[in-house]
């Protein structure tokens, strides 16, 4: 599925739920940490929450009223879809990877995948486009020759002096490769020569090369030269796989309940006007959500990714705590652009946090803070530099800090979230014995795509 499939299938339902849509919305605008409300792609995903949970509480509103409880006793259907809209757009999680609701409790979610669809030079078929660890640092010109006539040191198969080169026709004069220590070409007539001296023939039309002596062979079986991409008809083109990669996963649990007295409820209300219920339900499902986004944000620090860096936090001798603080930026920088080395193709946009990094770029000439960071649990806590999303992450170790990558297309990811049933909860109950409760629910799926969307970062601390 691609992204404008999943869009317009989503548009029915952003019409059927607009209205609780336009409110948050409307309310993301104006209270967001970093000021923008829901685009399309967002609208779509709540609106697939919204209708996840009316078709669940239809389904338990009919299996209650089976059973002989009063239609009058079932929490209305708004109180669930409200609670679904005042936590699930906040998470964190919805700005730093791909949020992709799951209509079933397994289903398909969904990831681009770019690959070399050919082999050519030092690129074999199958390579994945963003990985290059077969070609960097030493090959890196393999990398950069894919769509280009010339090909480097491509590998052929000799046997009795006689090699096939895999693309043609061959531009004439572009043939190189060595014997031994000796350097061969061809002459552009067709003929292998080293230096004035005839060692073979080569045809530029099929790409067959024989050499007079049949015990030689190009040293290391590596030979260069350019296939002719200028003579029409142009046939023999390399190609590029994309495509979007179904990955199916089951939605696993997360549930919570609050217990209290009659007797505190009755008496803050009385008193205070508080209504112990609503409080509680805020904890809660403020306990679910935090729990969500650092489990996700867990899984990101723990990304598997080789690249890193790091940064000493005291102030060297002889240099401003201002100069200082620049240079952490610079390493964040390098580490963002360590993933675009990485990846040939994008760069670190995300900064997630533990304590000490956040102390260092709360204070950071360059960031700008959110609207709001007096949150529960890890929210966005600015911007640094125009560049990164700041997030605060208070179940990161206190010198961890991670550089991450997430594409302006969802299908573009570093990890998947897939929510199934958002947070819900069951119908308030107080007992006979004066104690009430209520139990709160979600249930979602994960999966991390790509580890080199990340650069893991450490704050040192070593005295100069």
């Amino acid at each position: 599925m691609n992204q404008s499939a999943y869009l317009i299938e989503g548009e029915a339902m952003v019409k059927k739920h607009s209205r609780l849509i336009s409110a948050v919305d409307r309310a993301l605008k104006e209270n967001a940490s970093y000021g923008r409300g829901l685009d399309q792609y967002r609208k779509v995903t709540l609106a697939q929450l919204l209708e996840n949970t009316n078709n669940a509480y239809d389904y338990y509103k009919k299996l209650n009223e089976a059973q002989g409880v009063q239609v009058t006793d079932i929490a209305g259907k708004n109180d669930y879809l409200n609670l679904v809209t005042a936590v699930m757009p906040t998470l964190v999680a919805e700005d730093v990877v791909s949020v992709q609701p799951l209509k079933q409790k397994a289903g398909v979610v969904y990831y681009l995948k770019s690959t070399y669809g050919d082999t050519k030079g030092k690129i074999t078929k199958g390579d994945t486009i963003s990985e290059i660890n077969r070609v960097w640092p030493d090959e890196v010109d393999g990398a950069i020759e894919y769509s280009s006539e010339d090909i480097t040191d491509e590998e052929v198969v000799a046997a009795s002096g006689a090699f096939s080169l895999a693309w043609t026709p061959i531009v004439p004069g572009s043939v190189s490769f060595t014997v031994g220590s000796t350097a061969y070409t061809d002459n552009g007539e067709g003929k292998i020569v080293a230096g004035a001296t005839e060692k073979g023939t080569i045809d530029y039309t099929t790409g067959a090369v024989a050499l007079t002596n049949t015990s030689e062979a190009p040293k290391d079986n590596l030979v260069s030269y350019k296939v002719d991409l200028l003579t029409s008809p142009v046939e023999n083109v390399p190609t590029i796989t994309t495509k979007v990669t179904d990955l199916t996963l089951t939605a696993r649990p997360r549930k919570l309940k609050t217990v209290f007295g009659l007797d505190a409820a009755f008496d803050l209300m009385a008193t205070q006007n508080i209504d112990l219920q609503s409080i509680l339900q805020e904890n809660t499902t403020n306990e679910i959500r935090s729990e969500i986004d650092a489990e996700i944000l867990r899984d990101l620090g723990n990304n598997g990714s080789s690249i890193n860096v790091s940064w000493n936090l005291p102030v060297p001798f002889g240099i401003s705590k201002v100069e200082h603080y620049d240079g952490f930026y610079n390493t964040i920088v390098e580490g963002a652009n360590k993933i675009y080395n990485k990846t040939r193709r994008v760069t670190g946009n995300i900064l997630i946090t533990g304590e000490k990094a956040a102390n260092v770029i709360e204070t950071h000439r360059l960031f700008k803070a959110a609207a709001s960071l007096n949150e529960a649990g890890p929210h966005i806590m600015g911007t640094l530099g125009g560049r990164f999303l700041v997030v605060k992450n208070p179940y990161y170790a206190s010198t961890k800090f991670t550089i991450a990558y997430k594409g302006d297309i969802p299908f573009d990811c570093n990890y998947v979230y897939a929510p199934y049933m958002p947070i819900t909860a069951t119908q308030f109950i107080m007992g006979a014995d004066f104690s009430g409760s209520r139990g709160y629910a979600t249930s979602y799926a994960k999966k991390l795509i790509a580890s080199d969307f990340f650069c893991n970062g450490t704050i040192t601390e070593i005295t100069q």
